[in-house]
């Protein structure tokens, strides 16, 4: 019985001994687990995504001094660059499609030997930007941004995968706007970015970094001026409509028979006009003055009396929303009336 117990007191020891051991020995999965150091080095890329035939500067630092007794060695595409020994290194890209492969190479007497490749494929992310403001039928100029207007930013990528262009509906595209980022707009082939901009800036400013497979490949950056609207004068012909090859800068003669005026606002907000919020306000001789058409920009005069004269014509054009009061513009004519001599009507333009 005694031979018993002891049995039994030894095979109890055993599981205890074997209960410790699992409790202080790690998981399976940790056993071979090392500690990362830190890259003693820092790199700093400028440009991080260059262009095609760009220069790109590569700087290398590290905490302490190590850097200074350091054996530093540049290579381009496996060929070491004579006399490339510093801390700073500098190079041209070569085309698209052309791929660069720059390997750093620094021997240390404390840290060992470091190697670092950076590889470069030119890139090119063309921005070309819409402004939604109005201009006149066959207008055959740039639509104008004007504060607070839409704007439409489309990216136009030349990103090389390999020896294949990528397309746009490949890639991903992070949109931001003043440097603010902008992830509802953003997302795999998402190479258009639309907006409202606002009425207080001056400018704005529109960035992209492009992604492959989550590699950044490229960056388009651009700058979109606001601009004032202005409004132009008109005559409309009964049968031609408006006549927009002649505009009225700073006056005109009215002729016997009655004449209509168009007031053509450029560069305003075309969902302003949409939801009605653009105003015209006329004045004849300082006077307020209106007509059938005169909200739509329109006024047709006429002569009643027999005799002759000038006077001001204007029409202010104003956008109601609140948030575009800003687009505003106006002009003011001189109009002359009744029997003219050449002298004053020459003298009226100028001439």
């Amino acid at each position: 019985m005694v031979s018993d117990l002891k049995h039994h007191m030894q095979r109890k020891f055993f599981i205890l001994l074997a209960v410790l051991f699992l409790s202080v020995a790690p998981p399976a999965g940790r056993m071979h687990a090392q500690t990362s150091l830190p890259d003693p080095v820092q790199y700093t890329v400028i440009p991080e995504t260059p262009g095609p035939n760009q220069q790109v500067s590569i700087e290398v630092s590290g905490v302490g001094t190590f850097l200074g007794n350091a054996t530093i060695t540049w290579q381009v595409n496996g060929k070491t660059v004579p006399g490339a020994t510093g801390r700073t290194f500098t190079f041209t890209t070569g085309g698209i499609g052309t791929p660069s492969t720059i390997h750093l190479t620094i021997n240390s007497a404390t840290q060992g030997l470091i190697s670092h490749d950076f590889v470069f494929n030119p890139s090119v992310i063309n921005l070309v930007w819409e402004a939604d403001t109005s201009t006149p039928l066959l207008y055959k100029g740039k639509a104008l941004y004007s504060a607070g207007s839409g704007l439409r930013v489309v990216a136009f990528p030349t990103v090389m995968i390999g020896k294949a262009l990528a397309p746009a509906s490949k890639l991903s595209f992070q949109w931001s706007r003043n440097d603010t980022p902008d992830p509802s707009s953003s997302g795999l082939g998402k190479n258009i970015f639309s907006f409202s901009g606002d009425q207080l800036n001056t400018e704005e400013n529109v960035a992209v970094d492009v992604y492959s497979s989550g590699t950044k490949v490229g960056q388009g950056r651009i700058t979109i001026p606001a601009s004032k609207p202005a409004v132009i004068m008109y005559s409309v012909d009964p049968l031609r409509g408006t006549l927009l090859g002649t505009a009225f800068q700073t006056g005109f003669a009215l002729p016997q028979t009655e004449t209509t005026l168009k007031a053509e606002p450029y560069f305003f907000s075309n969902t302003s006009f949409a939801r009605g919020q653009i105003k015209y306000n006329w004045s004849l001789g300082g006077q307020e003055t209106t007509g059938p058409d005169a909200a739509k920009g329109l006024l047709t005069l006429r002569q009643t009396g027999s005799g002759s004269g000038s006077a001001n014509i204007s029409v202010d054009v104003q956008n109601n929303e609140s948030d575009k009061l800003v687009q505003a513009a106006s002009i003011n004519l001189n109009l002359l009336f009744g029997p003219q001599t050449g002298s004053s009507i020459l003298n009226l333009f100028g001439l």
